[in-house]
Formats: C-alpha cells, sequence, structure tokens
C-alpha cells in the first residue's frame, strides 16, 4: 500500500473549467463546485491510501461588484473543501502594469497571480524529502512544475507521480517526465466528484452551491 498526497493547481484547474468552446459557452461551469477529494480519489490507486490533498489557491484582490461576487463564491468553496479535510495553501495577487496588444498601444494596470507553482513545486519537494508520500498526484497541466517533479524522481526513484491534466488541456512535456503516468481529466470524473448543490455544515447551517455555478 502506497502513501498518496495530491497537489492541486487552482488557477490552472479554474481556468480549465472556465474555459469557452467554439460556441461562446461555459460547458465545464457547473463543476466548479466540486469535492477535490473525492475528485484526487479517483486517481488512486485501489490498495492505495489518499493521505493529503492540497490546494493551492489564492482570492482575487479587484473590488468591483464582480470582483467581491467572485471571492464570496470562492469562499464557499474554500469553507466546504476544509471541511472536507482538504488543505488550504494560499498564493497572492500582485499588481502589473502592462501594454495593451491592441493598436493604442497604451498603458493599463492590472493583477497577476504569484507564488502557486513555486508553492506548489516547494511542497512536492518538502514532503517528499519528509518521506510523506510514496505516490504524488499532481493536478496540473503547468510545465513550470516538471522541474521540481524530475527532481523528487531523480532523488528518490521509488517516489511515482501521476499527472492529471485538467480537463480540455493537453501537455506533452509532463506526459515525458521520469517515473510519471499521465492521465487526462473526464467529464465522469467532474460529474462523480461535484458537490450537492447543498452542503451541511458541522455544527448546524448550510451552504447551497452559488447560481453561477448551477
Amino acid at each position: 500500500m502506497a502513501d498518496v498526497i495530491a497537489f492541486i493547481d487552482g488557477f490552472n484547474l479554474y481556468h480549465a473549467l472556465d474555459a469557452r468552446d467554439a460556441q461562446g459557452c461555459k460547458p465545464y461551469r457547473t463543476f466548479k463546485w466540486l469535492n477535490y477529494w473525492v475528485l484526487c480519489q479517483r486517481y488512486v490507486t485501489p490498495g492505495d491510501r489518499l493521505a493529503a490533498v492540497y490546494w493551492f489557491t489564492a482570492y482575487v484582490p479587484w473590488k468591483s461588484p464582480s470582483g467581491l461576487a467572485k471571492k464570496a463564491r470562492h469562499r464557499k468553496l474554500v469553507a466546504v473543501n476544509k471541511q472536507l479535510g482538504v488543505v488550504v495553501e494560499w498564493g497572492k495577487f500582485r499588481p502589473v502594469t502592462r501594454r495593451c496588444r491592441a493598436q493604442c498601444r497604451g498603458e493599463y494596470r492590472t493583477y497577476e497571480e504569484k507564488r502557486t507553482d513555486v508553492k506548489i513545486a516547494l511542497f512536492i519537494q518538502k514532503l517528499a524529502y519528509e518521506n510523506a508520500y510514496t505516490k504524488g498526484i499532481v493536478v496540473s497541466g503547468d510545465t513550470d512544475l516538471a522541474p521540481a517533479i524530475e527532481m523528487v524522481a531523480a532523488l528518490n526513484p521509488q517516489i511515482t507521480f501521476v499527472n492529471v491534466i485538467p480537463i480540455g488541456q493537453s501537455s506533452a512535456e509532463l506526459s515525458r517526465l521520469q517515473n510519471t503516468s499521465q492521465t487526462h481529466m473526464s467529464i465522469q470524473d467532474l460529474a462523480a466528484s461535484r458537490l450537492p448543490n447543498a452542503v451541511v455544515l458541522r455544527g448546524g447551517g448550510k451552504l447551497d452551491c452559488p447560481m453561477e455555478w448551477m
């Protein structure tokens, strides 16, 4: 029996679930209301034990009505998954100046998410060094995580990884990593892992799925 730890790249997964299809629709929007523990359990080999799930994410910082609404939905999802035993590790957004690609070529201020991929890489290495797992599940299509996985595989060949590519994405580079198998997230995985529309909290009360994700 192997001890398994899952590492979820929250932004990579979110953008996959938020993607539009050729008709401009968001077919996976309803699956933003996910039980991350159940999702990761689907990639655990029978007989192995899912010991921990780490979800790396950050709240959006903008104060517009849409930004505040997005943060409120995110808070709900965090509260539910914490109750399920998922460990939330926080990144952050930082303000940046970018140049418009249109004809005006003007500059504008926006935010970009920082630290998430670096923090995932550090946790992959730190927990391997502590012998906390013998199998790792990495839910991400971000090739920036490749060096961390390669280093762990080189230093401890007994540790293996399953790279779960979020739905609709691909990553040829991650598929070639040593001691790593790759699987693609399916609509069946998402459907089996979706939370009920109303989640009862410990100690009373409940949280409802945001209307935008229904």
